[in-house]
Formats: structure tokens, C-alpha cells, sequence
């Protein structure tokens, strides 16, 4: 980090998506969906949209990841001659991890196209579907609580760090790649927090929030995958050469 380098609020900016994709959508989504749970019937309304596996929450999850491998493939393409090796394989396991997050959600396509549950999975899976994380725990709740925590530091705890610290980002450091800027921040935060009413709900015994929330909560971390993908493919020529009025004369 430096204090004379490439910072949030920059020149590098314009490099960034437009506030529109991650500040105001992921806002004004949170606000229907709390407004569609509360507001309109689970059975006839628009809430009906939402619940079921073939709903708008548990489409778009799989949507967002499959941009994601997209965005990460054609950035291991564009830059494969003169990206770092440990970059690289960086880049590879996320495209692994969007496939299985993806392929997992649509229990690897038995949503959509509504095959029966083979035997294997049957004698083992608690929800009958051709998945993996519904048959034990730490298929599961690990895997998840350890992306969360990922999540709240780099998308809440370093750009807030940053930010408090005046620290920039000096992209000629071998590591830019692992700091997200705040274009994941409130997406971190709605990922964060989307089960929190939920807890609050089964303790105090007072209906005040919508269903769906771990399918919510699970949305906004896609988006989050999405959102910093696409935002470091974006940044990329900062790294990859020097760009007119920004220096880069310091390392981390």
C-alpha cells in the first residue's frame, strides 16, 4: 500500500463501474424484495416470483455466477502472456468455484429440466436433489461461512480501511489483484447481513421480515463474485501498463 499511488477516489475511477451497477441496483433490489415479502401474497402475488427454486432470487444467483466465469475466462484469455502465474491460478480455481457455487444452486440443471433424483443421491441428500451441499454440513455451512468472512473483510473491512487509512493501491504491486475496492461494499454488506432480521425474527418471536432469507443472502454474495470480477477485469490496464497522470513509482 502507499500513500502516493492509485486510490479509490482517482483518476482510476473511471476505470470502475458506473455507481448505478453496485451501489444503487443492489439497493433498490434489497428494497423490492423486503417490499414484495411483505406486501403481496406468498401464493398469487409477486412474493409467488420469488419462493420457489425456479424463482427470480435462485435464477439470478446462477445468472451472476455464470457472468462471473465469463467475465474470469475472457480475463485469463486477454491477458494470459503477461499475467503472473500465481494470478493465473487464482483466477482458475474462481472459475471453479463459479461453477460449482452455479452448478450447486441449480442442482446441476435438475431445476430447470426436472429429472428424478438418482438413487445416490436419494440415500443421502436431505432435500432429494442432485447436490452435494444439502448432504452434510460441511458441504455446506462451512463453505459458506468461510466466503462470508472473505467477503466481510475484503468487500467491508479493507476498502473501509483503506479509506479511513488514506492508503492507495499500488498496481504495479504483485498483489493488487487481492484488495476489492468500494465498488463491493455494499453488496458486502447486504450479503452480510441479509440473515441477521431473519435471527432476530426466531429469537423475539416478532414477524417483521421476509422468507428466503440464506436464499438472499446467497444472491448477494453471486453478485459480490460478479461485482469484484468484473471490477479488477476492468482494472487490469492499470496493472498491465502506466496509464496518463497516475504515478506508480512506489510499492507496497
Amino acid at each position: 500500500m502507499s500513500n502516493n499511488n492509485i486510490g479509490l477516489g482517482d483518476q482510476p475511477n473511471r476505470y470502475e463501474l458506473h455507481k448505478i451497477w453496485w451501489l444503487y441496483l443492489p439497493v433498490l433490489f434489497f428494497c423490492l424484495r423486503y417490499a414484495v415479502g411483505i406486501f403481496t401474497n406468498a401464493a398469487t402475488g409477486l412474493e409467488s416470483w420469488f419462493r420457489h427454486e425456479l424463482g427470480v432470487i435462485e435464477n439470478m444467483t446462477v445468472v451472476f455466477l455464470v457472468a462471473a466465469l465469463f467475465y474470469t475466462v475472457r480475463l485469463i484469455v486477454a491477458y494470459a502472456d503477461s499475467m503472473d502465474l500465481l494470478f493465473k491460478t487464482f483466477l482458475v480455481l474462481y472459475c471453479l468455484g463459479c461453477i460449482y457455487f452455479a452448478g450447486e444452486e441449480a442442482s446441476w440443471g435438475q431445476h430447470w429440466f426436472g429429472w428424478q433424483t438418482g438413487e445416490f443421491f436419494q440415500g443421502i441428500n436431505d432435500q432429494n436433489e442432485t447436490n452435494f451441499h444439502n448432504t452434510a454440513a460441511w458441504l455446506d455451512r462451512i463453505p459458506k461461512g468461510v466466503v462470508s468472512l472473505l467477503i466481510f473483510i475484503g468487500g467491508i473491512v479493507v476498502p473501509a480501511l483503506f479509506y479511513r487509512k488514506s492508503w492507495k493501491i499500488d498496481y504495479q504491486w504483485r498483489f493488487w489483484w487481492l484488495f476489492p475496492t468500494l465498488v463491493c461494499t455494499p453488496t458486502a454488506i447486504f450479503a452480510t447481513m441479509a440473515t441477521w432480521p431473519s435471527k432476530i425474527e426466531r429469537h423475539s418471536g416478532v414477524k417483521f421480515y421476509f422468507e428466503q432469507a440464506q436464499e438472499t443472502k446467497e444472491f448477494y454474495i453471486a453478485l459480490f463474485i460478479l461485482l469484484f470480477i468484473v471490477s479488477l477485469s476492468r482494472r487490469m490496464p492499470l496493472a498491465s501498463k502506466r496509464v496518463a497522470g497516475v504515478s506508480a513509482d512506489s510499492n507496497v
